[in-house]
């Protein structure tokens, strides 16, 4: 039996070949199963095109239809000060192509064409972004609920083209892109608000631990020649958001219990405060014991989170590593 496919309505399972040619030996070697495999993807990225070709122009429909919010949130990443917490959004999509590229045969070993989900969907996305920008009094509160339909338009193509099957072994990759969604203003001062007071607090217990001789009111610390005080810039809500999408990425590749993923996506938080803090009472203790500019103007100030932030992704790498000897320890297999 030659390699073939199983064929239903509308769908296409790929089955590789077993057996040799009527009148040839069964292929052993390795090379007969090399030459299978390759055979075998050959057929499959033929199969493949037309869906590609046609998930692509749904894609460039749907940026077009959306363009307006796209093309504001986009500039807005770019920017460095009040939309700072917008600066990953750019590398959502790349990060989202790779994993499904990472994945692709078992995401695209089944597919078949699911018409009405998938324009459900769409027409979903693109009535609510309809709805909405008559609605929305002011731009930036039409943004979150827009770029949401957006990716609810984007799940819809997916699913049109490729099917259920193949939007669950994808669905990591495919819900990554919520990310793309800027966070709605209340509860981006929620989450901003609630790092702020933990960091001024962690920076308390540090100046603390560190026995410097301070005055604390609220979120102004008095030390000797300086005042500083914790604003919501200190936050850290950029490096944290960065840090909560790798340590996603990172139990996805890496982790295969929920348990272990959870734990790493939890660390996230006190690691954020932690690094603000330190970053905080290493600013301040050069300000008032160096010079004052070390936090007035200075390349440290503006700066300083970088490497501290590269310091937090060497802890996650410890706590992944930790995690996965957890994991084989208790004899779990993914």
């Amino acid at each position: 039996m030659s390699e073939g496919s199983a064929v239903g309505p509308g769908r296409v399972t790929l089955i590789p070949e077993r057996r040799g040619r009527q009148g040839a030996p069964p292929m052993t070697s390795a090379n007969s199963r090399t030459a299978s495999q390759t055979a075998f993807a050959g057929r499959l990225s033929r199969n493949l095109i037309p869906r590609h070709a046609c998930f692509l122009l749904l894609m460039v429909a749907t940026v077009a239809w959306f363009w307006r919010p796209l093309a504001t949130v986009v500039s807005l990443s770019l920017q460095y000060g009040r939309y700072a917490h917008y600066s990953h959004i750019v590398l959502i999509p790349l990060i989202s192509l790779y994993l499904l590229y990472l994945n692709r045969r078992a995401i695209f070993a089944t597919v078949e064409y699911t018409p009405w989900p998938g324009v459900f969907l769409i027409t979903i996305g693109v009535a609510w972004s309809w709805l909405i920008s008559a609605l929305a009094p002011e731009q930036h509160d039409y943004l979150s609920p827009a770029m949401f339909s957006m990716v609810t338009a984007c799940w819809g193509a997916f699913l049109l083209c490729y099917g259920i099957q193949a939007f669950r072994k994808a669905s990591f990759g495919l819900l990554l892109l919520l990310f793309m969604v800027p966070i709605p203003p209340f509860l981006l001062q929620a989450i901003i608000g609630f790092l702020q007071r933990a960091s001024t607090e962690a920076t308390g217990l540090l100046f603390g631990l560190l026995d410097v001789p301070v005055f604390r009111q609220g979120f102004v610390f008095v030390l000797p020649g300086i005042t500083i005080e914790v604003t919501e810039a200190c936050s850290g809500i950029r490096s944290g958001l960065a840090l909560l999408i790798t340590s996603l990425v990172a139990g996805h590749l890496f982790l295969g219990s929920t348990w272990t993923k959870l734990t790493l996506v939890l660390a996230i938080v006190p690691l954020t405060i932690v690094k603000n803090a330190v970053r905080i009472v290493v600013l301040s203790l050069l300000a008032s014991y160096v010079h004052p500019s070390f936090i007035t103007d200075s390349v440290l100030h503006r700066n300083g989170g970088i490497p501290l932030f590269f310091v937090s992704l060497g802890a996650l790498v410890a706590i992944v590593w930790l995690l996965r000897r957890f994991e084989a320890r208790l004899g779990y297999r993914g």
